[in-house]
């Protein structure tokens, strides 16, 4: 779940990293109210990348000036989505940015510190990158370390260090997937803060942290309304650009699945990873969402049963093939229940295909003829 800079910043403030202050607004006239002085930072809160390039962050001169800029601002949609509010902050004098993040690599399997003495911009462009894993427990020398090799000496030495401490707390404490500060802004005074902020919070933590719980339905924005009402079920759906609906469960059976489809000549129409557990009515969830997408010609289920019962899936199965005789379907079930469920789908007309490789060239030749009957017809 990612959250806007607002409430990345209220975070970072809990946890006692400096950060400037600011207030959210959702009217040009709230201004008024706000006694920063001068210049003003009018900053858009969406959920999405390439504000600053979008025009999505403006300096107001006088009141007069912010507020035709936070009216021009709250009207503007950057990537698609919609500003329904602005942050709004006093102009800092910056001498110096930097960037730091906390984040997960899985190649090393432990936290990594992310740094760069070239803050501000896109990291991936920054010539002065430095990662530097995070032991466990945690030692603040290896913030001093991290700071010394941006070329940091002094009391700001030690203020990043300290705010790389502070985050590492936070990264680990609340279960982020990233903690990132862009940029870490030096003042021309030596002080340190963080001028913008985003946290992106792990989903499968939210239930043990409840002070997230209920968060979620306002932070989908940038999700089509498909993958926004899966999410809520807590269904993984990325919807794609081919016609082959793929319904599995387990990411790495997911992408399995979507690789052999590719491999055999197909086009996924999406991403769909029903979870461990599923029953009926969530299986079913599942299947009219893919239907759904009307670029979809086929739908290729794969379900592995351990927790998930077979015959659980194959209810659902039935319930939907009911309600929809004419989808095209290919089914593959194995594990837990297997026989049960085999013996409900022979019942009700759909086959069952054990072999993974035999399903999924099925389904790709369905598509394709399905596909290309149609282009035949408009001919």
């Amino acid at each position: 779940m990612n959250l806007y800079e607002y409430e990345a910043k209220e975070i970072f403030a809990d946890y006692g990293i400096t950060i400037p202050p600011g207030v959210r607004i959702t009217k040009p006239e709230q201004l008024a109210g706000i006694h920063f002085g001068y210049p003003l930072t009018l900053k858009c809160q969406v959920l999405t990348g390439g504000r600053g390039k979008a025009g999505g962050i403006k300096f107001g001169k006088d009141l007069k000036d912010a507020q035709a800029l936070a009216k021009d601002l709250l009207q503007l949609s950057i990537k698609g989505i919609k500003t329904d509010s602005l942050l709004v902050e006093p102009k800092v004098a910056i001498a110096k940015e930097l960037y730091l993040a906390v984040t997960l690599d899985r190649s090393r399997g432990c936290p990594i510190f992310i740094a760069s003495a070239e803050g501000g911009v896109e990291i991936e462009s920054s010539g002065k990158v430095v990662t530097m894993p995070i032991p466990y427990p945690f030692h603040p020398y290896v913030a001093r370390e991290l700071a010394k090799q941006l070329g940091l000496s002094k009391k700001v030495l030690n203020k990043v260090a300290d705010i790389a401490t502070k985050l590492y707390q936070c990264y680990d404490e609340l279960d982020l997937d990233l903690a990132e500060i862009n940029p870490l802004v030096i003042t021309e005074g030596d002080d340190v803060l963080a001028l913008d902020g985003k946290i992106v919070v792990n989903d499968d933590s939210i239930d043990r942290h409840p002070e997230f719980q209920g968060w979620e339905k306002d932070h989908l924005a940038g999700l089509s309304d498909r993958e926004a009402r899966a999410k809520m079920l807590g269904l993984n759906l990325v919807e794609l650009d081919g016609n082959i609906g793929i319904l599995c469960n387990g990411a790495g059976l997911t992408m399995a699945t979507m690789d052999m489809v590719k491999y055999f000549g197909g086009e996924p129409a999406n991403f769909l990873d029903v979870g461990g557990g599923s029953d009926k009515d969530k299986t079913l969830f599942a299947l009219d969402i893919v239907n759904e997408n009307p670029d979809v010609k086929v739908i290729l289920l794969n379900i592995l049963g351990g927790i998930t019962a077979c015959d659980e899936v194959a209810g659902a199965l039935i319930e939907f093939i009911k309600q929809n005789p004419h989808r095209q379907m290919v089914v593959r079930l194995r594990g837990n229940n297997q026989d049960k469920a085999a013996e409900m789908l022979a019942k009700s007309g759909l086959k069952l295909i054990p072999d993974l490789e035999t399903a999924v060239k099925e389904a790709v030749a369905k598509s394709k003829s399905i596909a290309s009957t149609k282009e035949v017809a408009k001919v």
